[in-house]
């Protein structure tokens, strides 16, 4: 969506910090910050043994992605 507003960014995982850059783009995710900082924190948790999320953690984590993926093809004009 930054790429699509001509917006440059960092490369980062952090959806928290790629949020706050949507929003000063006018790109208004209308997520909670914990719901993206859960899901950043989620894709790290499965890189390491020993630290899987639960159950309904990765349920959390993967109802998160679909509602950001849903926007995001839905802004960029994407079916």
């Amino acid at each position: 969506m930054l790429v699509a507003k001509k917006q440059a960014f960092p490369k980062t995982h952090d959806l928290i910090a790629l949020s706050d850059l949507c929003e000063q783009a006018g790109i208004l995710l209308g997520m909670a910050k914990k719901q993206l900082n859960d899901l950043s924190d989620h894709a790290v948790r499965v890189r390491y043994p020993g630290t899987e999320p639960t159950f309904d953690e990765t349920r959390q984590a993967l109802d998160t992605a679909k509602t950001v993926r849903k926007f995001a093809r839905k802004f960029l004009n994407v079916k």
